[in-house]
């Protein structure tokens, strides 16, 4: 007999397989990110549907087989649905999503990645959260996965001739010459970002948070090789909303 678990989870990701199927990317609370089979999703009698949709939160029970698992049940909890009322949340909301898949490993529990990302939701569906806090929520992220940003060679209230970010080592550098990973910052932008990183929260204008965002993406990409969509996406609100 095939092992069940009954693991509380939010889908991260859904894509068709086959005609009726769909393979699902949870992020649970006991197994990590997991990938899953959906069968008969298709049809519109399938009373498992609402499992398969992106930020569905709830119980699911899986059934393990060999390489992934395929869904049993699902208990609905949340869907967050009322973060679409606002464009820049369900952009922030989508690429949190998206940065829970990227920057966690299948069958890898580290700890804490679904509480925080449950906690990001709540803030942007009910607390009226905003930017600041997803970008928190990056950082923190960025952290668990083992690419922590650091203030490196640099202290807040330094002043240097540029403000320059190091995508190799993680944190801002005192110097721009033979880096090739060396990015620059406008003053506004790395004061912000310098402030996260020291555990404070403000508030900034949108052209800094466009330039941190393109700054962390070009690090996720040097880092994993992965690309963050959603957040460009994300930025291009920003840019021109």
């Amino acid at each position: 007999m095939k092992e069940e678990i009954k693991v509380d989870g939010i889908c991260l990701r859904s894509v068709e397989y086959g005609e009726n199927d769909r393979i699902i990317t949870l992020l649970t609370d006991k197994s990590g990110k997991v990938s899953v089979r959906a069968r008969g999703i298709s049809s519109p009698k399938s009373r498992l549907r609402q499992a398969t949709i992106p930020f569905a939160f709830g119980e699911y029970i899986l059934v393990e087989n060999g390489d992934f698992y395929t869904l049993k049940n699902f208990d609905y909890h949340d869907a967050f649905t009322s973060v679409s009322d606002d464009l820049t949340r369900y952009f922030s909301a989508c690429a949190a999503l998206e940065i829970a898949d990227k920057l966690t490993e299948e069958r890898v529990q580290v700890g804490g990645e679904l509480a925080r990302l449950l906690r990001l939701l709540m803030t942007l569906c009910y607390d009226k959260g905003g930017i600041s806090d997803f970008l928190r929520y990056f950082l923190d992220m960025l952290s668990i996965a083992g690419y922590a940003v650091s203030m490196g060679s640099m202290k807040l209230g330094d002043e240097p001739k540029y403000f320059v970010f190091d995508l190799e080592g993680g944190g801002f550098s005192t110097t721009v010459s033979h880096n090739p990973y060396a990015v620059k910052m406008t003053s506004n932008s790395m004061r912000l970002l310098a402030s996260f990183i020291s555990g404070e929260d403000v508030e900034g204008e949108k052209g800094s948070y466009v330039e941190i965002f393109a700054l962390l993406s070009q690090y996720v990409k040097l880092k994993t090789g992965r690309n963050l969509k959603a957040l460009f996406e994300l930025s291009d609100l920003l840019r021109n909303g």
